[in-house]
């Protein structure tokens, strides 16, 4: 869904066989938003974009 509204804006996922806590809750997940090169303006601004990509996957 996230290559087909925004193509290359987003990277690959990373699956692993980890617990976060999100073991704790019905429907949990982690989403990671930025990295090390980026500030929190550009994460912040990222937002816009991924729930644009949520909410067209939870339709």
């Amino acid at each position: 869904m996230a290559n087909s509204l925004y193509p290359g804006l987003f990277k690959p996922i990373i699956v692993r066989n980890s617990r976060y806590n999100q073991h704790l809750g019905k429907a949990a997940c982690i989403i990671e938003v930025g990295a090390t090169g980026n500030t929190l303006d550009q994460a912040i601004n990222s937002m816009k974009y991924l729930s644009k990509v949520m909410e067209e996957a939870l339709k």
